[in-house]
């Protein structure tokens, strides 16, 4: 599957161009230069648009699905502000339905770790309920704080936010988004992940 991936410079997106070519897909991202776009591509993206004007409508073309990771400060937690481009997700969208991409994979930037009330500031949960009004099929992702550690395949999927002093792996978050793409158990779903004790797959499977 063809798969363009938003956000796969950052901490998860590199993860997740390594997961996708490692289970055959093909993703594609953009980069802001040359010199990064070498380095996605040594990752595992099969095409890097490079453009400093976060123009993406061509590396787009021929995509069948979407894996969206939102821009967030990775140092934002309970009570501070995050601004969220909610216009960047709303004409990434747009051009989605354009093209006919039907599935769209969204890693939300609020955090199992805050509170409903931390969660909402900033605009953090606009995008993903813009997306879940729209005509996708749709998984959004909650997990907690992120950190560089080596991922072990296992997660919990929790009910409530708050999970405080919670870590998971950047790349057990990337393993749940590229997991999600053709488990149907996930569609039209929107989950909290946080480390746990079940294997990922079993853990999707069970939702």
């Amino acid at each position: 599957m063809k798969v363009f991936v938003f956000g796969g410079g950052g901490d998860v997106g590199e993860y997740v161009l390594k997961k996708l070519a490692a289970e055959n897909h093909e993703a594609t991202t953009v980069a802001e230069t040359e010199n990064r776009a070498e380095e996605l591509k040594m990752m595992g993206a099969v095409q890097v648009m490079v453009a400093t004007d976060h123009q993406f409508v061509d590396a787009m073309v021929g995509c069948r699905a979407i894996i969206y990771i939102a821009g967030a400060n990775p140092t934002a937690g309970e009570n501070k502000n995050v601004l969220v481009d909610k216009d960047a997700v709303a004409n990434a969208m747009a051009e989605a339905r354009k093209q006919g991409i039907e599935r769209v994979v969204y890693l939300s930037p609020a955090r199992v770790d805050e509170s409903a009330e931390s969660q909402e500031t900033g605009g953090k949960k606009g995008p993903e309920e813009l997306i879940k009004l729209d005509v996708f099929t749709y998984t959004v992702v909650h997990s907690t704080r992120g950190v560089h550690k080596p991922g072990k395949g296992m997660i919990d999927i929790v009910s409530s936010n708050g999970e405080k002093g919670k870590e998971i792996p950047f790349e057990d978050v990337a393993a749940v988004l590229v997991e999600s793409l053709a488990n149907k158990a996930t569609y039209n779903k929107t989950f909290k992940v946080v480390s746990g004790t079940t294997p990922i797959k079993k853990a999707l499977a069970n939702l």
